[in-house]
């Protein structure tokens, strides 16, 4: 029981070292200050530390019958006890095979061209991490990148060297590169901001100046009309009231003859009277005329006198 206790930590170990993988090998131009580069993936969720294990571009280094040391030999030790090779979650870390492995723990002792293989190995220099051929048409400044959700490798005009290669972000990527570079003073971009803008602020005048007339029309358009219908249904209240007044007076007036007909007869023209209405002006005339009895009230008064 002990001793499986013990061998899970180890179980879990070797699937931490299988998490670090080759994912992007690049050309560079062949100059001292753009070398080939190859880069190396954590694909865990828990951070790997690149220190101690070995990478080669010797064919003869995949021999499976050398021994360790033989294999060694062969290949370049990455050094161990420096933060720079601890590797993050799905992060990654990039080495430059530049034969110049003076310059620093990021530089091997080997060069990279068209056509070469490389491959990862364990601290033991037995176990192989990870390996990839560089296909011979590959020119300088492409490089030979891995998908890994396709578990694919294909050629890529822009490398992403410390990115995900993800192709297509790096798409997006490589248009905003594009346009960083035709527009490096972002006059541009300030010219389309300030487009989308006042194209925003039209479209809001219309809109409000669009919907604002037409609720003026609504609002307008629906008063008149119902003060109208409230005016034309008062006023045909009225009338309807005085027709009935005028049938009631009259019926009562009449008494009735006895004879139908000559009952709606009178009715019907007393009706006519009692609503006729005459049109007057408003204004009262007053006309002089004369009396015979003003002359005797006069006659009278003058014999009183004598």
């Amino acid at each position: 029981m002990v001793a499986l206790l013990a061998l899970l930590p180890m179980g879990a170990l070797a699937d931490g070292l299988q998490s670090l993988r080759l994912s992007e090998v690049g050309l560079g131009d062949g100059s001292e200050d753009n070398p080939a580069w190859i880069e190396i993936q954590n694909t865990s969720y828990g951070s790997q530390n690149l220190g101690g294990f070995y990478i080669t571009n010797n064919p003869a280094a995949l021999n499976k019958d050398l021994t360790a040391p033989q294999r060694i030999k062969m290949m370049h030790l990455i050094p161990t006890g420096n933060p720079i090779t601890k590797i993050t979650p799905q992060n990654c870390i990039v080495l430059y095979a530049d034969g110049n492995d003076n310059l620093g723990l990021q530089h091997m002792n080997f060069t990279l061209q068209a056509g070469d293989i490389v491959a990862l190995f364990s601290g033991n220099g037995i176990d192989l991490m990870d390996s990839l051929t560089i296909p011979e048409d590959i020119v300088a400044g492409k490089s030979w990148a891995k998908n890994f959700e396709k578990d694919t490798w294909r050629v890529c005009d822009r490398p992403s060297p410390t990115q995900a290669n993800d192709y297509e972000q790096a798409k997006k990527n490589n248009k905003i590169a594009e346009f960083k570079e035709k527009d490096p003073y972002g006059i541009a971009m300030a010219i389309m901001a300030m487009g989308v803008v006042f194209s925003c602020l039209l479209l809001l005048y219309l809109f409000f100046k669009f919907f604002g007339k037409l609720f003026v029309r609504m609002d307008s358009g629906e008063k008149p009309t119902a003060l109208a219908d409230t005016s034309k249904t008062k006023a045909s209240a009225g009338d309807d009231a005085a027709t009935v007044a005028a049938i009631m007076a009259v019926t009562e007036a009449t008494a009735g003859t006895g004879d139908e007909d000559l009952d709606v007869a009178l009715i019907a023209l007393a009706l006519q009277a009692e609503l006729a209405h005459d049109e007057e002006s408003g204004v009262i005339t007053i006309i002089p005329s004369a009396s015979p009895w003003a002359d005797k009230a006069e006659m009278i008064a003058a014999g009183m006198m004598k």
